[in-house]
């Protein structure tokens, strides 16, 4: 698979990575999991950071998603809905610890 990126386009060099990888989920050429970033680096002669950046702009659009030590995927739209782009669920939030009991101090300590 070739990817061209322009050096002298006003255009980021990773929006213009996005932009290729979309059209080429969008033809099927890219169907199932996208190259690595280390292939697509080799490919592009971009830096790591300007890959990762260019595939964080599809994982935000809901196009594809990173399952860490195996890859990026597409993602399949019969099953999910469409997001809008640059639409993303907010992160979840974390419990943090186990919720104070009644009866205990407000600052947490235990007279014994």
């Amino acid at each position: 698979m070739k990817i061209e990126i322009n050096p002298s386009s006003p255009v980021h060099p990773y929006r213009q990575l996005a932009d290729r990888l979309r059209e080429k989920i969008a033809s099927g050429e890219i169907s199932n999991q996208l190259p690595s970033i280390t292939k697509l680096t080799e490919e592009t002669s971009l830096a790591v950071g300007t890959v990762r950046r260019g595939i964080d702009i599809l994982v935000k659009e809901g196009l594809v998603e990173t399952v860490p030590g195996r890859g990026t995927f597409v993602v399949d739209r019969q099953s999910s809905p469409p997001r809008a782009a640059g639409s993303h669920k907010p992160p979840a939030r974390r419990q943090r610890g186990p919720t104070r009991a009644a009866g205990l101090p407000q600052h947490g300590h235990v007279r014994h």
